[in-house]
This record gives C-alpha cells, structure tokens and sequence, in this order.
C-alpha cells in the first residue's frame, strides 16, 4: 500500500472553506502538513487500517455516498473538519517562516503587522481547541458505528488503538 502514502483526504479548498484562511496562501506550503497531520495526529485517532481503507476508497474513486455510505460519512462529516483543524496547528507556527537554502527566514508585511508571540500562542489554541472537539467528536462517531469499521476492531485487537481511539492531544511550544 506504498501508493496510498500519498493520499490526502482534504485539498486546500477545504481548509480555506473551513478556517477562512486567506486565499493568498500557498498550496505548495499546506500540502506538507496535510500530509504530517494525517500521519501523525489522525492516524492514532483512527487507526492505520481504518485510515488505509479510507485511502483506498479515495483512490479507487469509490469514497461515495452511494457506494460507501459509513465511509463517506465518516470522511466528509468527522474526518476533514478534524484535519483541517489538525493542519491548521500544525501549520500555523510555519506560515510567517521560508525555509531555504539562505536560511530560515521570516516575512513581514507591508500593510500590516506581525503578530506578537502571545496572539500566536493563542490562535495556535484556538485551533487546537477545535481540533481536539472535532477530534473526540470523530472518535465517538467510530465507535458508535463500530460494527460499520471492522478496520477499528482490527486495530484495538491488535493494540494499535487504545482507549477506543481516543486521542491525548498534548501540544506543543512555539
């Protein structure tokens, strides 16, 4: 399943649609967290498997309504808006930041102002706060509807996800 690394299950649209980030943002500076946050903060929520098959669906176009109804809920309703959330922690403290081969550099604005290091620990909250409610939100959602994710069984069985899938969002410091 080396393919299915690749996949992302949110696109930019979602997170601009979600947030209201500005449109000036680059996608080429969102994708790489899009990526990490699924790896590394949805896929212990979710479990690999169940994160896996979603993937697989995604990829053989089948992640419908129609075909996939459970799946489809679960991505579109619980899945992305935690992501988007997801991201926007992760990505937040990169947004003012360029890394090149000159260095690391900061931008400033032309019409604005840079914000302090305690508006930027709190917006980082903020979102944070919202990932973690979208977060539970999912977990309760799979376990629920369980018997609808046989992926999830597999993963508790097997001690990849303890506490039902629960999540211990712990942080961090900018």
């Amino acid at each position: 399943m080396g393919a299915l690394s690749n996949v992302l299950l949110i696109n930019r649209a979602d997170i601009m649609r979600l947030t209201g980030l500005s449109g000036n943002i680059d996608t080429e500076k969102i994708l790489p967290h899009i990526n990490t946050a699924q790896d590394i903060h949805l896929q212990p929520i979710i479990g690999t498997n169940l994160l896996d098959k979603i993937k697989a669906l995604i990829t053989a176009g089948t992640l419908t309504f129609a075909d996939n109804p459970y799946y489809y809920t679960l991505t579109y309703t619980y899945i992305t808006p935690t992501l988007v959330y997801l991201v926007m922690w992760d990505f937040l403290p990169f947004l003012q930041y360029e890394i090149s081969n000159g260095g690391i550099n900061q931008h400033t604005t032309e019409d604005g102002q840079s914000a302090s290091e305690e508006n930027m620990n709190t917006l980082v909250k903020k979102f944070k706060d919202k990932a973690e409610f979208y977060g539970h939100r999912l977990s309760d959602y799979i376990c629920d509807n369980s018997t609808e994710f046989p992926e999830v069984s597999e993963a508790i069985d097997g001690g990849e996800l303890n506490n039902q899938g629960q999540q211990n969002f712990n942080g961090w410091v900018i």
